[in-house]
């Protein structure tokens, strides 16, 4: 990262670590959205990050919104911020003006007829409910096209995900404005999706790092037979693995913080590689913590669920891992070990 970055880093870690409590994440999963911390981060400019300024936006690029989404997957923020900056790189990408508020892309089963009506339900629509405005994706004919509709003109059917977090079911019937209505392409499309896997990587990767500290620092405090537990060496080797997995996961993560712009190659890995990395680390961190990790008094459960719900979201690592495949297949002039040796 560079010194900018860093600073970002530093000042979101800084607000997140004063004001994203246990307890919060406790209300924010019982119905109580925490408006006060969203508020905060809005002054800093960190919810309008990475939007170009002349369209309302905070200025920089990218790789700086992944810098800030590292530390709320630390933290396991509960507040759509990583949907608000999808929704304000997409929008600024496309030369649209950004609206208030948290922004929240909804697909599903969306699409405009001929009297230009929108009509569809989606669901699993992460912080759906919290959202001012809507980013619907839709079908008009042989087009797929982006429809900003205000959230409270819509119907709203509340759920969540396992983590507690709201993933509501969406329902549209209602006329949109041509004006409204902006034409996607096949690239705008995977450009949307490869941000949002890139988003949820980071994120990933930062929860791990978390998790992994919490991990440690209980196996040093947790004694058995005398001795802390960190002593024994069947979870000295666990640890280890723990480890390995999150040094592994962080390299991804960075490459990804240090390259604009994203390509496929990279988030393809870093998607695949983070999301085995969260199986497999999260099993490990409970087993050292024991019964106290499944909790709701202990943070190790919020951030485990949130790493079994994001390595779902915009690809799981099989679907990431069959999108490599195809890349490096589809090269039929260079050699496989020379494709994997040239990324490296």
């Amino acid at each position: 990262m560079n010194e900018q970055q860093q600073l970002m880093a530093s000042v979101t870690r800084r607000i997140l670590s004063d004001h994203c409590s246990t307890e919060l994440l406790d209300q924010a999963e019982q119905g109580q959205y925490p408006e006060a911390l969203w508020t905060l981060l809005e002054e800093q400019g960190l919810t309008t990050l990475g939007g170009f300024e002349a369209l309302g936006g905070g200025g920089g690029d990218f790789c700086d919104v992944l810098v800030v989404l590292r530390e709320a997957g630390r933290y396991a923020l509960p507040l759509p911020l990583a949907e608000t900056l999808l929704g304000v790189s997409v929008l600024s990408a496309l030369g649209v003006a950004l609206s208030d508020g948290p922004l929240v892309m909804a697909s599903g089963q969306f699409s405009l007829d001929a009297d230009q009506r929108l009509v569809g339900r989606g669901a699993r629509i992460r912080f759906g409910r919290d959202a001012k405005t809507l980013l619907v994706v839709a079908e008009r004919d042989d087009q797929t096209v982006l429809c900003p509709v205000l959230a409270s003109q819509v119907e709203i059917e509340p759920g969540v995900n396992l983590a507690g977090e709201p993933s509501d079911a969406v329902v549209i019937d209602q006329k949109i404005e041509t004006s409204n209505q902006i034409v996607l392409s096949g690239e705008g499309l995977q450009a949307i999706e490869m941000r949002g896997a890139a988003m949820r990587s980071v994120m990933m990767a930062g929860a791990l790092e978390e998790a992994l500290s919490l991990t440690v620092g209980y196996a040093l405090e947790r004694s058995q037979f005398g001795k802390p537990i960190a002593k024994f060496q069947a979870v000295q080797q666990q640890l280890a693995v723990f480890a390995t997995q999150v040094a592994a996961s962080t390299r991804a993560a960075e490459t990804l913080m240090v390259t604009q712009p994203l390509n496929l190659m990279d988030v393809a890995i870093a998607k695949a590689r983070i999301g085995e990395a969260a199986g497999l680390s999260a099993e490990i961190a409970h087993q050292v913590h024991g019964a106290i990790g499944y909790t709701k008094d202990h943070r190790l459960n919020h951030l485990t669920r949130r790493l079994w719900s994001w390595r779902d979201e915009f690809g799981h690592e099989g679907y990431w891992q069959e999108h490599l495949g195809r890349e490096l297949l589809a090269d039929t002039k260079t050699e496989l070990w020379q494709q994997i040796t040239a990324m490296g």
